[in-house]
């Protein structure tokens, strides 16, 4: 039977490429002879050990791993630099699974890799973000210990913001019958009658012997709580060493639905029989729901009418960089979901697919999107990777064709290549729609793809052709019956906690010339300084208020904002050493800006507001700009007892006063109906006193070795008062049954290594990631900074991890390694 096996642990890894590669060759003339003979890649040879190895898990990203800052760098990339690396692991495979197939699956490495098992050259993948999968079974020596090593090219981008490098993503060793289900060779196209459900499953197998004759299928159904609800089967013939296809066809009664508020998922499993005995088991995650876009309704999910508050993410966050774990970005996805986004875009590459099984999870709809436009070979492969991979999950709701693409679009040569990318998405799913991110002036460049026979399913246009805010009511006026996506709006720039003007940023000499020639500043009295209140964006931009004012019309399904969160790169306006973009809603460590709280609160269905700036500054700061963001019919602010009157609160925009500053407390309230329904406010802080630590979003964790724990750090006062202007150093120490991941604090400026446990805090805020054993246990977080009360959290290990790993390497002196236990963890976290 099918085994999956863990192969995240016990790597090494070497930075900087390796000339000489020869170890035990015959011929060991050459520095390089891997390809002279069979199996003689050195480097990928048990016992190797010619150069300085360091211990290392993936998912890793050498980049951040590094943290090699440089002002000659890319500072689209962050100004981190970029190299080659190798990665090797030793690993035992048993005597007794000779005979069976045996395949190495990766998530993603960024970027050019090559893979050597046992010496032997196996492969060499070209994109950094799409999955694959080897079938080494030649090359494994069973019963022994095997190596496998693999070079990291990333020298090379792909996009223009950071991208982080190495092997970034999951690896699990396969092991299963010479008869079995293809990597992603399932695909699920449910179908709801009513309230039952019909099922078509096509399911390709892999027939690595001489397998002759019928096999039988079965796919047996289980519900949302587990329980079998139908049983369907088919025969396929077989012919040896061929590969085939089936499809099993059924239909279950009383169906539960994936909706974003109670996303209720199915299972599909798999089994594959041969002469009566069962030879593979493969499962299947899906969904049932129904999706339609109408210009008089828009968006439909499962007949509901639903506008998509969507947001543009990349891949990165605090203390990790690229090698975001399972939980860091169920973590991220958790955030989005709590702060009211209901659509996420994986901008402009596939994502992982803990992404899309987050998303899943907690009913987040998806638009996934190729890295890059193109019908040549190489980016169809990776086109039909990504849908292939991806196509099962119910929250993938459109697949993007491509974003950008200024030198085709608008153009014959786009027409044809964009029609054939067309014609291949949709025969490998003829179950959802596709749409192309049309950016510019992307009016007059639909107008030519329709006279020239491009028709989009779904149009999406990014921005407002240089904020022409009608111009979606002037492209309805002309296509009345075509619907209209915002795949990107937005691009306003803030930074969190910044109110007044940031030193080292306050001058024309931090912002780059060419920059500063698509910058608009609305607000003059705030130029140079890319305050909270995000009053600077690009030319082509938007704040969220206005992107909400646009989308209101039935024919626009919605928006995607520019972006979710901030990430490494993409610095503009400013210049070294600034290292990460300002146009996150929410800052790298998760903490949300003043910008994101207005999303989080005119998305709200309950009564919200939020209120800024904080209350602490120094006595002779003068007037101040005080902003409240609600959803309420009316708001009031009151400063130190006084009333600025209760008015009514603009749907689309935020009240404004300008307030003399004076210690004390401010507050705002929202009400409706004339009845008070929210309020919030803030206190002026006193001198830090003490450090304090919230674990953001407890839950219950897993002892896998793999998943984290998010913890907050801010400081307090002596009556517990946040103080928000803090920068104080503070150092951490992890003890027990865990162990310190990363950490960050958001701000842009700031160099320290994200890997050492210490950090200043940034505008108050700083995060801390611990990273779980493969034991159940106690971990204890300890925060300390001089002229400070301490402060400690301990966190409770309940969940033992479920997974296998892969066997280490033996030795004589080295006993086989003990299996983790095994107690189910499906609803953990």
């Amino acid at each position: 039977m099918r085994q999956i096996l863990n192969m995240d642990f016990d790597w090494k890894f070497h930075d900087g490429d390796i000339v000489c590669t020869n170890f035990n060759s015959v011929h060991e003339i050459f520095e390089n002879p891997s390809f002279m003979k069979s199996a003689n890649c050195g480097i990928s040879k048990v016992g190797y050990n010619l150069h300085k190895w360091d211990d290392i898990k993936v998912p890793h990203d050498f980049r951040h791993y590094k943290s090699e800052f440089s002002e000659n760098a890319v500072s689209s990339q962050g100004y981190l630099t970029t190299g080659i690396a190798w990665y090797r692991k030793e690993f035992f495979v048993p005597a007794e699974t000779e005979g069976k197939s045996i395949t190495v699956e990766f998530d993603g490495i960024f970027r050019d890799s090559e893979v050597y098992v046992n010496g032997s050259y196996v492969g060499n993948h070209l994109s950094g973000y799409t999955s694959f999968s080897y079938d080494i079974s030649d090359f494994i020596l069973y019963g022994e210990n095997n190596a496998i090593a693999v070079r990291v090219d990333a020298t090379k981008y792909e996009g223009w913001w950071y991208e982080g490098a190495g092997i970034y993503r999951d690896v699990r060793l396969v092991i299963a019958d010479r008869l079995k289900v293809k990597y992603s060779g399932v695909f699920v196209k449910p179908e709801v009658r009513g309230n039952a459900g019909g099922l078509e499953i096509d399911v390709e197998l892999e027939n690595e012997a001489a397998n002759n004759g019928d096999a039988k299928l079965v796919a047996e159904i289980l519900s949302p709580c587990g329980e079998k609800v139908g049983e369907f089967d088919t025969t396929i013939k077989l012919e040896e060493y061929e590969e085939t296809c089936a499809t099993i066809k059924g239909e279950i009664s009383n169906i539960c639905l994936w909706e974003l508020d109670s996303p209720k998922q199915y299972k599909a499993v798999i089994s594959v029989y041969l002469n009566d005995q069962k030879v593979d088991e493969y499962t299947q995650k899906f969904g049932f729901r129904t999706i339609a876009y109408t210009v008089e309704n828009g968006f439909v999910l499962n007949g509901k009418p639903t506008k998509l508050q969507g947001v543009c993410v990349h891949d990165d966050f605090a203390g990790v960089g690229g090698a975001m774990s399972r939980s860091v970005i169920r973590h991220k996805i958790f955030l989005l979901k709590q702060w009211g986004a209901n659509a996420y875009r994986s901008s402009h590459n596939p994502p992982s697919p803990y992404l899309l099984e987050a998303c899943d999870d907690f009913g987040i709809v998806v638009m996934d999107e190729v890295r890059l436009m193109s019908s040549s070979k190489e980016f169809l492969g990776q086109m039909t990777d990504l849908i292939k991979r991806d196509r099962n999950h119910p929250s993938v709701f459109i697949w993007s064709i491509g974003n950008e693409e200024m030198a085709i679009h608008g153009r014959k040569v786009g027409v044809k290549i964009g029609n054939h990318m067309l014609r291949v998405a949709h025969k490998l799913d003829p179950t959802r729609a596709c749409t192309y991110a049309n950016n510019g002036h992307w009016h007059d460049i639909t107008i030519f793809h329709e006279q020239n026979g491009l028709h989009m399913d779904v149009y999406g246009f990014n921005y407002y052709c240089l904020r022409t805010f009608d111009m979606y009511e002037k492209f309805h006026e002309k296509y009345p019956d075509k619907m209209i996506i915002g795949t990107e709006n937005g691009s306003a720039l803030s930074t969190r906690g910044q109110y007044l003007p940031r030193k080292g940023e306050d001058t024309a000499d931090a912002y780059t010339k060419s920059s500063m020639k698509i910058m608009i500043w609305s607000n003059p009295e705030r130029l140079y300084n890319i305050s909270a209140y995000g009053e600077a964006y690009t030319t082509w931009g938007a704040t969220p208020l206005e992107t909400f004012r646009t989308a209101e019309p039935n024919y626009v399904s919605g928006y995607f904002l520019w972006t979710g969160f901030d990430y490494r790169g993409e610095v503009v306006p400013l210049d070294w050493p600034s290292t990460i973009t300002r146009f996150g809603l929410i800052d790298l460590c998760g903490f949300t800006k003043d910008l994101g709280h207005h999303c989080r609160v005119k998305w709200s269905q309950e009564p919200a507001i939020h209120l800024y700036p904080h209350w602490t500054f120094d006595d002779n700061v003068g007037e101040l700009e005080v902003d409240m963001v609600a959803n309420t019919e009316e708001v009031e602010l009151i400063v130190n007892g006084n009333s600025y009157g209760r008015v009514e609160n603009p749907k689309w925009d935020i009240v404004k006063n300008f307030v003399k500053y004076e210690k004390g407390e401010i507050t705002a309230i929202g009400y409706n109906n004339g009845v008070e329904v929210i309020r919030t406010g803030y206190k002026t802080a006193g001198k830090p006193a003490k450090i304090n630590l919230e674990i953001v979003q407890p839950r219950d964790y897993v002892a896998d070795g793999e998943d984290n724990v998010f913890v907050k750090v801010d400081v307090l006062d002596e009556n517990g008062i946040h103080c928000p202007n803090a920068d104080t150093l503070i150092s951490f120490e992890v003890t027990g049954d865990g162990e310190f991941l990363g950490c960050g604090n958001g701000d842009p400026l700031d160099l320290a290594h994200e890997m050492n446990p210490s950090r200043n805090l940034f505008n108050g805020l700083a995060l801390v990631i611990m990273k779980t054993k493969r034991h159940t246990g106690k971990m204890k977080l300890v925060a300390k900074s001089f002229g400070l009360e301490s402060a400690e959290i301990e966190v409770d290990v309940t969940i033992p991890g479920t997974d296998v790993l892969v066997e280490s390497a033996r030795s004589k002196t080295k006993p086989k390694a003990a299996e983790p236990e095994k107690d189910a963890a499906d609803n953990a976290f």
